[in-house]
């Protein structure tokens, strides 16, 4: 799937190819609509975060989006497991809430 894509620490992510994520039993793969750009997504990336040591590289960068269901219905969602964020086509993330229809899914993932 096509995903922003950082190799390494501190260098700036490029879009690339990147392994599905794995879909567990009961859940279904998200298509990404839109992901927030926020200061720790930038700090993770980088390895500027604190917690950057436990972080693998590759990765695909991002900790929360809004996307669309199989069904057809967007959901805020968010927390991806590492090395797989936000910012890929399609992401598996452990929660969903429903955004209401006709809202402007923009709001919730501005930086």
């Amino acid at each position: 799937m096509r995903a922003a894509v950082v190799t390494v620490p501190d260098t700036s992510p490029v879009c690339g190819d990147f392994p599905e994520p794995t879909v567990p039993p009961g859940h279904e793969p998200l298509h990404l609509v839109g992901a927030g750009l926020h200061n720790i997504v930038r700090g993770l990336a980088t390895g500027g975060h604190y917690s950057h040591g436990q972080l693998t590289y590759p990765l695909v960068p991002g900790i929360d989006a809004v996307a669309r269901t199989g069904d057809g219905c967007l959901v805020y969602t968010g927390y991806a497991r590492p090395p797989f964020g936000t910012m890929a086509e399609r992401l598996v993330a452990p929660f969903q809430a429903e955004v209401p229809a006709g809202t402007d899914p923009r709001p919730a993932i501005r930086t």
